[in-house]
């Protein structure tokens, strides 16, 4: 089995007084923000500063400086930056009294506020260069450098330029760089859900999910892979982040699979490509639906509702696959004593269910606030979870439920700091016209034609998604590409559902596959060839999101009629190109037959219904071909033989 090189840690466990200090800015950032979103969140700076300052605290004490760099505790170039937070902290609390911000929208920024804010955005740079990694803060750094490089640039982006004042004030000290739209619905919507993911986390749910998923499916041929696709689909969608889902359910399913039968790029492959579609799974879709949703001001409720055929279209190609690919490959059957028994894994969790569903009920029935509607959630799972370990084991979950608290603001570090810098980009593309421009050159390019418009917008997304966490890498690509979308005719939701796909599927798609690569280190394989086979696995990704260009009835938009061909249609299409990349579909294919799938998928996934008939054919006629060899098969086998 090829060997892949340990990374050395960039995560400290801190020891001593320092792991008490973080314990306690953890937990109290977790009760400041489930209290504010149950009464009501703070004036939105003063609310954007508590959690981002908060967060950057707890970075300096658990990221080092550099991988496998320094002791479990903060060192010598950490605690400079812990304090220099705190100071900064400090001031901003003062300055974002209403008073100090009237004053300031008359006055301008004085030379304290400006080195006040330069020092924010560099602590934010490397705060969110020691969580998430060199490519966001590139990103960053290459936009603020446009910002002031204006008048040098090609005549197609130059613009006026901005000095670093100017810049400053714009980023820090209004409401549309640092502070915008980003760390807005990170303090406000994501941090909720994160929170309730990490409850669920500590209560037991991804154990359920994993023994239900594996009860359900796991007498199938291909039982693992399909567990993997179901567990991983449901936990991304509630975790937040695609990779850490890779490598905590991940370290169940990957060894699983490989055990039945699976070659080790496969598994990987499979778990990256589930997990990572968990992020476009209802009902959280690990907190895109919230950002969605604040962009769009529309409802959580009709995002979710949007976003629920595309996903069962994705999940439904990558299912397939790994079915036919079972079949094609002859993997064996799991023993019955091998499959956990599905009515007494529900016994054991079917209260980790009762929160889910309050959530749906609250959010898609009642139209509740998410906010308000995720802290009923995490209330009703501490009841029902509590009541439960008192029955089963006669103790009430405390060290649980603090755990949850702690772990819950921890996790959300990496999200809230590249929330941030993107928050610097959108900053930047407002103050400089960049928006407007990115427009005009993908009309200009595509001539107006819109698949060839969607496709510039689909590289652009995946170039600028590579690296980044899902929420920052959707909305560093709507600010740009959504706009060019919708003047080239496309509604709102489906240019933002397009770009959303696309921002989420950079994730498996190489050079910077990081699910893939998350997958092969559980997997023991060459992360480029994972990446690849995740790519092949997640086509489907790639081929719904231009759908939603032609065919939004996809996302539930027009007559009950067109939306029930379409997505009849659709589904057929996935099918068709399921059997054209894995080369089975009830009997191995040929080269030739995998082609006419293919053609097939196209034509099915057209928005034309005569076009999708004439893909049907090969379809049917391969089935027919198979069941009549089949029978053939039957009549010659001797009687009792």
């Amino acid at each position: 089995m090829p060997k892949t090189e340990e990374k050395k840690p960039n995560k400290r466990n801190p020891e001593g007084f320092s792991r008490w200090l973080v314990f306690a800015i953890a937990v109290g950032l977790s009760c400041f923000h489930l209290y504010t979103a149950a009464f009501g969140v703070l004036s939105p700076l003063y609310q954007r500063a508590v959690h981002l300052i908060g967060l950057l605290l707890i970075c300096f004490f658990l990221y080092r400086l550099y991988p496998g760099q320094g002791k479990q505790n903060p060192g010598i170039f950490d605690w400079p930056l812990v304090l220099a937070t705190l100071g900064l902290g400090a001031f901003l609390f003062q300055a974002f009294a209403p008073e100090a911000v009237l004053d300031r929208g008359i006055m301008g920024p004085t030379e304290t506020e400006f080195w006040v804010g330069l020092g924010l955005i560099l602590l934010i740079l490397e705060g969110t260069r020691r969580t998430v990694g060199m490519p966001i803060v590139l990103v960053g750094v290459t936009f603020l450098a446009y910002a002031m490089l204006g008048p040098y640039m090609p005549d197609f982006l130059a613009h006026k330029g901005y000095g670093p004042e100017r810049l400053v004030s714009y980023l820090v000290w209004t409401t549309e760089g640092v502070f915008g739209i980003p760390v807005a619905v990170s303090a406000t919507f994501v941090i909720v859900f994160i929170i309730f993911g990490a409850f669920l986390d500590k209560l037991g749910a991804g154990n359920f999910f994993i023994q239900m998923a594996m009860a359900l499916t796991g007498r199938r041929r291909g039982g693992p892979a399909l567990t993997s696709v179901l567990a991983s689909g449901l936990m991304g969608s509630i975790s937040g982040s695609s990779v850490s889902n890779v490598v905590t359910t991940g370290t169940f399913t990957i060894p699983l699979m490989k055990r039945t039968g699976y070659k080790p790029v496969f598994a990987g492959a499979v778990e990256a490509v589930a997990s990572t579609g968990g992020q476009i799974m209802p009902p959280v879709m690990g907190a895109g639906a919230f950002v969605m949703a604040e962009l769009l001001g529309v409802s959580y409720a009709n995002v979710a509702l949007a976003a629920a055929i595309p996903a069962i279209l994705y999940f439904t190609s990558v299912g397939l696959m790994v079915y036919f690919e079972a079949h094609r490959s002859r993997i064996s059957v799991l023993k019955d004593e091998e499959v956990p028994d599905a009515k007494a894994i529900l016994r054991q969790g079917f209260h980790l269910l009762i929160p889910l569903a309050v959530l749906v009920y609250l959010l898609v029935i009642k139209q509740l606030s998410p906010m308000l509607a995720g802290v009923y959630a995490i209330l009703t799972l501490i009841v029902t979870a509590s009541l439960f370990i008192l029955i089963r084991e006669r103790r009430f979950p405390w060290r649980e439920i603090l755990e949850a608290l702690e772990a819950g603001v921890k996790t959300a570090v990496p999200v809230a700091l590249a929330c941030a810098t993107a928050g610097l980009v959108i900053g930047v593309v407002s103050l400089t016209g960049l928006g407007v421009r990115f427009t005009q050159m993908v009309i200009h390019l595509s001539g107006g034609v819109l698949w060839l418009g969607g496709l510039l917008t689909m590289i652009a997304c995946i170039i600028l998604g590579m690296g980044l966490p899902t929420t920052a890498a959707y909305i560093i690509t709507a600010v740009l590409g959504v706009p060019a979308l919708t003047d080239m005719g496309v509604q709102p939701i489906a240019a933002h559902m397009f770009i959303f796909y696309f921002a989420i599927i950079s994730f498996i798609t190489p050079p910077v596959a990081i699910s893939a690569y998350a997958a092969s280190g559980v997997a023991g394989t060459n992360a480029m060839k994972t990446g690849f086979q995740s790519f092949k696995l997640g086509l489907a990704g790639f081929i719904v999101p231009f759908l939603f260009l032609y065919s939004p009835s996809i996302l539930l938009q027009g007559s009950v009629v067109t939306i029930i061909v379409d997505t009849i249609t659709a589904i057929l299409g996935v099918t068709a190109l399921s059997g054209a990349l894995i080369g089975w579909f009830f009997r191995d294919l040929s080269i030739w037959l995998r082609l006419v799938f293919l053609a097939s998928a196209v034509a099915l996934i057209v928005p034309n219904p005569w076009v999708g008939l004439l893909g049907v054919l090969p379809m049917a006629a391969v089935c027919l071909l198979s069941l009549n060899n089949r029978k053939k098969e039957l009549a010659e086998t001797p009687v009792g033989s």
